[in-house]
């Protein structure tokens, strides 16, 4: 939706959005039916990721709740609308972490309270998303007209993401079962500190998209040199701040949990990097989609998800837990400088000029 809201006018840019609407529903209700069925005959899903049926598929309607606020938040986005996205982005988490509370502090319940206030979050603020795009003149309609466009575009991120996803939990699922459930939390509490980077990162990139299409749709030079300017300035900074949390971070943790979780702290400086590596990733990205590339940035996430399940299988039998640290910094430093590479061949810009003008 971002590249295209920029060359689509008014009835064209309602009716494209509508037909994404489509495709996320046709697809939810497809993953729904086929886990449905699926649970009838087998435990397999369960077995794996230690998870009821019931919860997966609660995690599907979520998971379709949470595609449609985050479209209502791209809207928001590109339109610079920004005291919009910020109180529905900010409404959600206050009732998401309110009805948590309420449920496990007053009602007495345990994880299953978190999980209710995560499900009742996301499909309160669908109603509203809904409403917003009612208000647009936006309405769920069968991808006829933009389908095959969408999913030409669409079908190499979606494989992308869920590649990342595995990416990024892969590691998790490897210490359960190749040291056990219990280093498993230690690690994940090491890493949810390393990942502020990633917050920051993902806070940047939904500032950077629209102003990213915005500008290289002009296919002028005084633009060009723009987007070069900011890319440096952010990734200057983004190294910076990486390396201040990362060497800091373990003493944030020391005051925030208890003993026995201290040594979650090796692994925040590596996880940190990780997502630096994760953030300049992402301003790569956007050429490759621009230039209709999404295949090569498959590939790209595809290689790095397995640099990561071959290294940790080999470094967590080698060195223990901080091979799984390592093992995320290689993989996603591999992943940033492939689409680093690639997006620089497929749209040339004036970095060289880009550098010195931004230094000077």
């Amino acid at each position: 939706m971002s590249k295209e809201y920029f060359k689509l006018g008014g009835p064209e840019r309602e009716e494209y959005v509508g037909n994404i609407l489509g495709m996320i529903l046709s697809g939810s209700l497809l993953l729904f039916v086929f886990f449905l069925l699926f649970s009838f005959f087998t435990d397999f899903f369960s077995n794996l990721i230690k998870i009821s049926n019931a919860l997966i598929l609660l995690a599907i309607a979520v998971s379709f709740s949470n595609a449609i606020i985050a479209l209502v938040l791209t809207l928001f986005q590109i339109e610079k609308k920004t005291i919009n996205y910020a109180v529905l982005a900010n409404l959600r988490t206050v009732a998401d972490i309110a009805v948590s509370l309420f449920l496990i502090v007053v009602v007495g319940l345990k994880w299953q309270g978190r999980i209710t206030g995560i499900a009742c979050g996301s499909l309160l603020f669908l109603g509203v998303a809904l409403l917003v795009f009612q208000s647009n003149n936006i309405k769920v309609a069968f991808p006829r007209r933009y389908g095959k466009e969408i999913l030409l575009l669409g079908v190499p991120l979606i494989i992308a993401h869920m590649t990342g996803w595995v990416n990024e939990m892969i590691d998790k699922l490897m210490i359960s079962n190749l040291i056990g459930v219990e280093s498993t939390g230690i690690y994940s509490v090491g890493y949810r500190f390393g990942m502020v980077i990633m917050m920051v990162g993902t806070a940047f990139s939904r500032a950077w998209l629209p102003f990213f299409f915005e500008n290289i749709k002009e296919h002028k030079h005084a633009a060009d040199l723009k987007i070069v300017k900011a890319t440096y300035i952010y990734i200057v900074g983004l190294v910076v701040v990486s390396l201040c949390f990362g060497l800091l971070g373990k003493h944030l943790l020391y005051f925030m949990v208890d003993k026995e979780f201290y040594a979650a702290g090796q692994f925040i400086f590596l996880v940190a990097m990780a997502y630096c590596f994760d953030g300049i990733w992402k301003m790569f990205t956007g050429y490759l989609i621009y230039r209709e590339k999404t295949k090569i940035y498959s590939f790209i996430v595809l290689f790095s998800a397995i640099v990561n399940v071959v290294l940790n299988y080999i470094l967590l039998q080698k060195i223990g837990l901080i091979g799984a640290a390592w093992a995320t910094f290689v993989s996603f430093g591999v992943g940033a400088i492939l689409t680093v590479y690639a997006g620089a061949r497929v749209h040339p810009m004036p970095w060289r000029l880009g550098f010195l003008k931004t230094i000077s």
